[in-house]
C-alpha cells in the first residue's frame, strides 16, 4: 500500500514525472466496472458544423485539439504535467488534485486513443478517443474515457466523458478524505470538463486568424471577475431607478429607463453565463452593493430639508463610473473571446450611453451651479 504523495506546494514535478514509467496499475484491468465500482458519464454539445466528415478546422478538430491537450480540466481542480514530445497513445501524465489547499500529486497511464467509425441509434458517428488509467499511488482507481463525436447526418458535435472508479487501496486517512470529498470531486470535475470544453471550443472557433489556440480558462477566476460586475449592474439598475422616480419626462427620464433596462439585460445574459460555469451570482456581493446604493443617498449636497440641485450631478457621476465598467467587462470578454455572444456590441451600448450621461452631467451641473441663467 503506497501512501499518497501530498505537498503544499508545487515543485520537484519533473521528478515525479519522470518516476511515473514502469509503476504498476493500482487495479486489475479484467475487474473494472464490477460491484463497488461508481460509474458516471457526463456529455456535452460543442457548436456544430456542416452534415458529413469533420470539417478542417472546424469544430471536431477544435475539439480533438483540446482534448489531446487536455485542455477542459478545471486548473482549480487537477493539472497536468505531460511530455508534450510523447505521443497521447504512450503518454503517462502527473496529475496534480487540488483539495484544501494541498496538491496531491498522482500518475495516469493512457490505455488506448485513435478515431473510428460508430453506429449509435442506427446513426454514424466520427469519434475521437483516448482514456487513461490510474497508477499505484492514485487516491482512486479506475480509468477514465474522453470522447468527441460528430454525427455524419445532421453536423451535430458533443464532447463525452465517462469514468469508472472506486477508491483506491491507500491509506485509511486518505480512503476516509476520498469518502468524504472524493466523490465531490469527481462529480465536479466531469461537470466541469463538459462546460469548459464547449467554451474553449467556441472561443477558438471565434479567433479571427486561429493561429493562436486558445486553450487556457481559469473558470474559477473569470466567475469571480463577473460576480463582482453583476452587482455592480444590480447598483446600476437601482440608480437608474431612484433617478427615474424623481425626473420629469425629458430626455433624462428617457436615458435612465433606457439605461435601467440595459442593467437589468446585461445581468439576466451574466446569469445564464454563469451557470454556464457552474457558478451563481454572489448574494453577499449583492447586499454589499445595493447597501452603498442606499448609503449613498444620505448625501446632503448642500442642503439639509430641499433637495440639493448637486444631486443629480452626483447621480449622473454614479452612472457614468458603473457605464464605464459596465463597458470594461463586455470589452475584456470579447478580447478574450469568453462569454455570451454580441460582447462587442454591448461594450458599444455601454459606450453610448457613456456619452449620453457625460453629456446629461454636464448640462446638470450648468444649470446647478449657474443658477441665474
Amino acid at each position: 500500500m503506497r501512501f499518497p504523495d501530498f505537498d503544499l506546494h508545487d515543485r520537484d514535478v519533473e521528478r515525479r514525472l519522470a518516476a511515473l514509467p514502469g509503476r504498476p496499475l493500482n487495479f486489475d484491468p479484467d475487474t473494472l466496472g464490477g460491484p463497488g465500482w461508481a460509474r458516471d458519464h457526463y456529455r456535452e454539445r460543442l457548436p456544430p458544423e456542416q452534415a458529413g466528415p469533420p470539417e478542417p478546422g472546424g469544430s471536431w478538430e477544435t475539439a480533438v485539439a483540446l482534448s489531446r491537450s487536455y485542455a477542459f480540466a478545471d486548473p482549480s481542480l487537477v493539472e497536468a504535467r505531460y511530455d508534450p514530445r510523447v505521443p497521447l497513445e504512450q503518454r503517462e501524465m502527473l496529475l496534480i488534485l487540488h483539495a484544501l489547499g494541498a496538491r496531491i500529486y498522482v500518475g495516469v497511464r493512457v490505455g488506448s486513443a485513435g478515431t473510428e467509425a460508430r453506429i449509435e441509434d442506427g446513426r454514424e458517428a466520427q469519434v475521437f478517443f483516448w482514456n487513461y488509467r490510474t497508477l499505484e499511488g492514485h487516491v482512486e482507481a479506475g480509468q477514465r474515457d474522453f470522447e468527441v463525436w460528430k454525427w455524419l447526418d445532421s453536423g451535430e458535435i458533443e464532447f463525452r466523458t465517462h469514468a469508472v472508479s472506486c477508491p483506491a487501496d491507500a491509506n485509511p486517512i486518505f480512503r476516509l478524505g476520498f469518502r468524504l470529498l472524493g466523490r465531490h470531486k469527481q462529480v465536479e470535475f466531469g461537470r466541469r470538463a463538459c462546460t469548459r470544453m464547449a467554451l474553449l471550443t467556441e472561443a477558438n472557433l471565434s479567433q479571427p486568424d486561429r493561429k493562436t489556440p486558445v486553450n487556457a480558462l481559469d473558470g474559477r477566476l473569470l466567475a469571480i471577475y463577473l460576480r463582482d460586475h453583476h452587482a455592480l449592474l444590480v447598483v446600476l439598475g437601482e440608480l437608474a431607478r431612484r433617478i427615474g422616480t424623481s425626473t420629469q419626462p425629458g430626455e433624462q427620464h428617457t436615458f435612465v429607463h433606457d439605461l435601467a433596462g440595459v442593467a437589468d439585460e446585461d445581468r439576466a445574459c451574466l446569469d445564464a453565463f454563469l451557470g454556464r460555469l457552474d457558478s451563481t451570482p454572489s448574494r453577499a456581493r449583492h447586499a454589499a452593493a445595493w447597501t452603498a446604493e442606499k448609503i449613498a443617498r444620505l448625501k446632503l449636497n448642500g442642503r439639509l430639508v430641499r433637495p440639493s440641485p448637486l444631486s443629480k450631478v452626483t447621480e449622473l457621476e454614479g452612472c457614468r463610473l458603473l457605464l464605464e465598467s459596465n463597458r470594461e467587462l463586455w470589452t475584456a470578454l470579447a478580447h478574450l473571446a469568453f462569454g455570451p455572444p454580441g460582447a462587442t456590441e454591448r461594450a458599444r451600448r455601454a459606450e453610448r450611453l457613456l456619452g449620453t450621461a457625460e453629456r446629461l452631467r454636464l448640462e446638470t451641473l450648468h444649470r446647478a451651479i449657474r443658477q441665474d441663467t
